[in-house]
């Protein structure tokens, strides 16, 4: 909303003419309609009176506390990456700091914000300078305050993940403290209900579909970290079969292959199974110049467009199988077969 905008909704909300705005600021009501039309502004010694007058603020006058609805945000983060992809990580910094500038008390913009930077950092193998990590962390402080419930509840789950991964146990701790019980009920179920209510059948299937894709992906996700304890504790027997009923997951429901090439991977890693992780690796590579296409399960989602995602996930997974420093696949890398795996891959 642009100055003009909210000086004549103010000024209808007061009970105020023009005429009696002018003659409390000494200008002429003509100078007011100019305002209001956004054809001219107000003297800045006019603002604090001015915004005394109706009501208000400055921050609010001058729109610093305007809000983004989820639409704008949407549109918004789709410019930053295309931002990133053309001008780099540096441009799509300075593309977000301005957009801050602008609506700097936007929580739902501030969360979003930093998710979109970090991954698009992650995604480039480029790790934020001091300066750029902290803007970031800055954001998701600003987030973790919104009044918006949900906004503030996943700012501080990425506090507390950042906090953990720093090794702050403490602070990690504190940041679990202050998020708020799980809720009792599934809204975006609740939302396929009530599509269907009205027979809007295509949205509450498409809902419906999309929640069990995000519910397989928790089980995944658990699946895995399981066999991380299993190795962890020693108990070696127990990651096949955790590694079998993820890739099982991935069979049934039609999956992308990647996710069951990247299950083996990891249980080959493991289980220190050289031969067993070539394989893998192998697949994994190979599915990256494969069309994704949903099972049946999901008619409502559709055929997914892969060409953006493989073109993102290529060069991130050979900078980690090409990084010196990165040990998890050192296993690998004495064998021919592995080199070989990595050079066919890069389309450099």
């Amino acid at each position: 909303m642009e100055i003009g905008s909210i000086i004549r909704s103010r000024r209808a909300a007061r009970g105020f003419t023009q005429e009696q705005v002018a003659q409390a600021l000494g200008v002429t009501a003509t100078a007011v309609s100019k305002w209001e039309r956004n054809a001219s502004l107000p003297e800045i010694t006019l603002l604090p009176a001015l915004a005394r007058l109706l009501g208000t603020d400055l921050n609010d006058l001058l729109a610093f506390q305007q809000e983004m609805t989820r639409e704008e945000v949407s549109a918004f983060l789709d410019t930053l990456h295309r931002t990133a992809g053309e001008g780099g990580l540096a441009a799509a910094f300075a593309l977000a700091k301005e957009q801050r500038k602008q609506f700097p008390r936007c929580g739902l913009l501030a969360l979003n914000t930093a998710l979109t930077l970090e991954g698009l950092a992650a995604l480039a193998g480029v790790p934020l300078d001091t300066e750029d990590a902290q803007w970031v962390r800055a954001l998701y402080r600003q987030a973790a305050e919104s009044a918006d419930s949900a906004v503030a509840a996943q700012a501080r789950a990425m506090l507390f993940s950042q906090a953990l991964e720093a090794g702050a146990v403490d602070q990690a701790e504190e940041w679990l403290q202050n998020l708020p019980p799980q809720p009792l009920y599934d809204k975006s179920s609740m939302q396929a209900r009530l599509a269907l209510a009205r027979k809007d059948w295509a949205k509450a299937g498409e809902q419906w579909e999309g929640n069990l894709l995000h519910q397989i992906g928790q089980v995944q996700s658990t699946l895995l970290s399981l066999m991380d304890l299993a190795a962890q504790e020693g108990r070696r027997e127990d990651i096949a079969p955790l590694a079998d009923a993820a890739c099982t997951l991935t069979h049934c429901f039609g999956l992308w292959p990647y996710e069951t090439w990247s299950v083996r991977l990891q249980q080959a890693l493991l289980t220190e199974d050289v031969e067993g992780g070539l394989t893998a690796l192998e697949g994994l590579l190979d599915t990256l110049d494969r069309p994704w296409v949903l099972g049946p399960l999901f008619r409502r989602l559709g055929r997914r467009e892969t060409a953006s995602l493989t073109a993102q996930l290529r060069p991130a997974i050979l900078r980690e199988l090409t990084d010196p420093d990165n040990s998890t696949y050192d296993l690998l890398r004495d064998s021919p077969r592995f080199r070989a795996l990595v050079e066919k891959a890069d389309p450099c």
